[in-house]
């Protein structure tokens, strides 16, 4: 008899986006539930990130540098990692996400493509 359950590789992910400008946001929903995902929110800061944390089920979040607070999504990034979330930097500035590759699987530049998009959110299956 199968298992009823979507198995980890099959299910959609569920997404979140800490990322400070809302078209974006929109823009990176849109695509995410195109690729089949569920976008389970965002937001514009780390410091809203610390807020709502406790309520977040989430398979990966994707992380903005420049934040509403400031230049804190490497910090939020880490902070993910230390509670067992994996990130991927979505930025135009991949240099500075390379200093800080340590804290997430790794960087999508922007505009954002959704086929790039795709690829990467794979990585939180793993």
């Amino acid at each position: 008899m199968q298992d009823p359950t979507p198995s980890r590789l099959s299910r959609p992910l569920r997404i979140f986006y800490l990322e400070d400008n809302p078209l974006i946001v929109f823009h990176v929903e849109q695509m995410v539930e195109d690729l089949g995902h569920i976008f389970v929110g965002s937001a514009d800061s780390f410091t809203q990130l610390q807020d709502i944390f406790k309520d977040l089920e989430v398979d990966g979040v994707l992380v903005d540098i420049d934040l509403k607070d400031g230049p804190t999504g490497p910090q939020a990034a880490a902070w993910l990692k230390e509670r067992g979330i994996d990130s991927v930097f979505v930025t135009g500035q991949e240099q500075v996400a390379a200093a800080h590759g340590n804290v997430s699987l790794a960087t999508l530049g922007k505009p954002v493509l959704e086929a790039q998009l795709g690829e990467k959110l794979e990585l939180f299956r793993t």
